[in-house]
């Protein structure tokens, strides 16, 4: 069975199983319920037409970034969703990264988990299945891990040195393992690790100025991509 046959088989199986949740009133709402609805129905109609590159799998930072605007010609679909922490980012890996069969993945996901309770450990290991996962099915896909974002005002500043120290583990494991870290953080920070008001609405989002400062780092690392021939 080619690309297309496997996508259009599983918009069947999307579509089917959304209409018996429908029918039966139960459609689950986890992670931004409304958003994960959104995301499911985005990838149905889309998985036919789309031959793209690149899924961005991510939170509401990545679900509020104009992939078209910032990251013009690279064709990504967003599949980041407001509010998602990374065991859901893991739980929909499938219909939101793997059907795509993409040759590149861009993750960011960790911040809402630390206002939520998950240890260090687990959204360490939820980061690394989601790259393990994607690499068992796809070895040669290129996978970009960014750092998670610093916070500022009206956050809780406790959770910068967590951030700090999630970051460097995810920087240990990507040059053990091969993929690719990308260090956004430092982008975005003062010196004392806290999100640069300019760069934030509400000292945790990114504004236009924010994703500004973003794109340079994370396009350096697609073009080193670019330059592996995953890009054309």
């Amino acid at each position: 069975m080619d690309k297309r046959a496997r996508r259009t088989a599983l918009i069947i199986v999307v579509l089917a199983a959304l209409a018996l949740l429908l029918a039966g009133g139960q459609i689950l709402l986890r992670g931004g319920g409304a958003g994960q609805l959104r995301r499911t129905l985005f990838g149905a109609e889309s998985f036919a037409d789309w031959d793209g590159t690149a899924v961005f799998l991510g939170d509401s930072i990545t679900d509020f970034c104009d992939l078209e605007y910032y990251y013009p010609g690279l064709n990504a679909v967003n599949a980041g969703i407001s509010g998602d922490v990374t065991g859901h980012m893991r739980e929909r890996l499938e219909e939101s990264v793997l059907a795509f069969e993409p040759d590149i993945l861009v993750l960011l996901g960790g911040i809402n988990d630390l206002y939520t309770g998950a240890s260090d450990d687990e959204i360490v290991a939820n980061l690394t299945a989601i790259v393990d996962d994607t690499l068992a099915r796809f070895p040669d896909a290129a996978v970009l891990v960014q750092s998670i974002y610093p916070v500022a005002d009206g956050w809780d500043h406790t959770v910068t040195g967590r951030i700090q120290a999630i970051n460097g583990r995810l920087e240990a494991l990507a040059e053990e393992h091969g993929y690719t870290y990308v260090d956004v953080y430092s982008a975005l920070c003062t010196a004392d690790g806290q999100m640069k008001e300019e760069y934030s609405y509400d000292g945790l989002h990114p504004n236009d100025a924010g994703y500004q400062a973003v794109r340079p780092v994370l396009t350096a690392a697609l073009e080193a991509v670019t330059a592996r021939g995953l890009l054309g």
